[in-house]
């Protein structure tokens, strides 16, 4: 039996492995409150990318197939632990959603789809009306039975930061033998599709930076053919988001003035009202607020609403709320800041 213990510290430098398959519950920046799931082998970083701007990236285990790499929990194993950790925290919190997230890419697992479908159960039993999310890097969804899989989730977060192979090579770094973007763009666009046919929704996720070589993808072309890809996948929202601190010398983060700009260039293949700014660890900031205001008049550090951060400053746990988000301010952001 594996060793699981849901006890987590969201003020740890995120460059640390999570090892216990439940972890939480932490305040994520887009789904409320949420209890993570890690289904990686534990104390491992195993995945398809080894990307730029990854915390984990000198950690990861680059791996194609679920047998290049041992020590995968069990879909009962993660079934129990999860069970074990909802039925104690039941009484002391309203969970928002279940997150699949954590070292890794959780496509990899051997067994995905027993996983989502206990994963679903469970929050029945235990958190009727919570979310069940997933986090993925897309380069797996051509696999046979990944998006079947994925489509027992609520809402999917997916990855595209590239359209070009040259700056998808380049930022999120994939195993040498995944060679072909346009199969993970073709295969986004078919998840889209059976998401949105089981009621479920897919939010594209898109992490815009400079390379030390001067490329970027943020450059006017590169969001050309963003644009008409996401055109074509039909995503219900585009998060755009920055690295809130530099992992390396590789690259540099985008401005927030920038990362506006880009946002505005990219609504009218997406929608306005669907394009939401990700900026250090506020609640995602809706386009058509900051596009009402123009691209020059980006607040210097963008707030919650007033109502949102009542809920953070009232109540029980209050003072420990805000001492995470003034902490999360300061640290490095990877995948597992959610």
């Amino acid at each position: 039996m594996l060793a699981q213990a849901p006890s987590y510290d969201p003020l740890s430098d995120t460059s640390r492995l999570v090892r216990a398959i439940t972890f939480g519950p932490n305040v994520s920046r887009r789904l409320g409150l949420v209890l993570g799931l890690n289904i990686m082998p534990p104390g491992r970083a195993v995945c398809t990318y080894r990307c730029a701007y990854c915390p984990l990236s000198p950690s990861v285990e680059l791996a194609l197939r679920p047998e290049e790499v041992g020590g995968w929990p069990r879909a009962d194993e993660v079934a129990e632990a999860l069970a074990k950790t909802l039925e104690g925290i039941n009484r002391y919190f309203k969970l928002d959603a279940v997150v699949l997230i954590g070292n890794g890419e959780p496509t990899l697992h051997p067994e995905l789809k027993s996983v989502l479908e206990a994963a679903s159960e469970l929050m029945g039993m235990y958190c009727p009306g919570a979310k069940l999310a997933v986090f993925t890097n897309s380069s797996l969804l051509s696999r046979e039975g990944v998006v079947e899989a994925l489509s027992i989730a609520d809402y999917v977060v997916a990855k595209l930061d590239a359209v070009s192979a040259e700056l998808w090579e380049a930022i999120n770094r994939p195993h040498p033998a995944i060679k072909d973007l346009r199969s993970v763009i073709s295969a986004l666009r078919r998840l889209s599709a059976s998401l949105s046919g089981a009621g479920s929704k897919l939010v594209v996720s898109t992490t815009l930076l400079k390379l030390a070589d001067g490329r970027s993808n943020a450059s006017e072309e590169h969001v050309r053919a963003l644009a008409r890809v996401l055109s074509d996948v039909e995503p219900h929202q585009l998060h755009l988001e920055v690295p809130l601190a530099p992992v390396s010398l590789d690259f540099e983060a985008l401005s927030r003035e920038e990362l506006v700009d880009v946002a505005l260039r990219l609504s009218e293949a997406v929608g306005q009202d669907r394009i939401y700014i990700l900026v250090g660890t506020t609640a995602p900031i809706p386009l058509k607020l900051l596009g009402a205001q123009g691209a020059g008049r980006v607040p210097a550090f963008p707030r919650l609403s007033e109502q949102a951060e009542l809920l953070l400053s009232e109540g029980r746990g209050a003072r420990t709320r805000l001492r995470v988000l003034e902490v999360l301010a300061r640290r490095k952001m990877n995948c597992n800041q959610i």
